[in-house]
């Protein structure tokens, strides 16, 4: 009984276990991740105060702008006339379009002009959006870039009326009277009111 070794007990000494990483590679991962570190500080270095913006940089961002954009330099001189409150309608329910014929010129008799004339065809009726008037051709322009910006066609055109330049601003032409409608709605979803004209 003194002489035998106990079950489960065995004659061999007790071996330590190999580890999976052998310690020469898990000094150099540690060395490599350290190196890495430093070099990272090195690159970034955060102790350097940041250093203001030269002069010259912020001269040739601004030479390298574009010239052409007139638009943002006339914006804010445009003189915004207020609404007077007898236009402003007391119902806020849809509003109803009003369309308005331009003005026809009275055409002159045959018989007055001496000439023979060909049976006249009806011409193809159109409707315009007329803008706004303006003495000023910059701000007409301006108005003019606010139209095209929401999508839709726009022109200036000069007009002469009691020894004034007037530049007037429209939208169109528009092949129906829904077509116009939509379009003076789209101007009105961005603040720019209009009326259809009948063409």
């Amino acid at each position: 009984m003194f002489g035998k070794t106990q079950r489960g007990v065995s004659d061999r000494p007790n071996k330590p276990k190999k580890s999976l990483i052998p310690a020469w590679l898990g000094t150099l991962i540690i060395i490599l991740m350290i190196l890495c570190f430093g070099l990272a500080l090195l690159l970034w270095k955060p102790w350097e105060p940041v250093k203001p913006q030269s002069d010259t940089t912020v001269e040739r961002a601004q030479e390298d702008t574009n010239h052409d954009y007139r638009f943002y330099d006339l914006l804010p001189q445009q003189q915004v006339t207020p609404i007077p409150e007898q236009a402003i309608p007391e119902n806020k329910g849809p509003t109803a379009v009003v369309i308005v014929e331009a003005p026809q010129t009275a055409p002159i008799a045959a018989s007055e002009a001496g000439l023979l004339t060909e049976p006249k065809v009806p011409a193809k009726t159109s409707f315009i959006l007329q803008v706004r008037s303006y003495n000023n051709p910059d701000a007409a322009d301006a108005r003019r870039a606010e139209i095209i910006l929401n999508g839709l066609s726009a022109d200036v055109i000069k007009t002469v009326e009691n020894g004034e330049t007037w530049y007037r601003v429209i939208s169109g032409p528009y092949e129906s009277q829904q077509a116009a409608i939509i379009a003076q709605q789209t101007l009105q979803n961005s603040g720019i009111d209009s009326i259809v004209i009948k063409h």
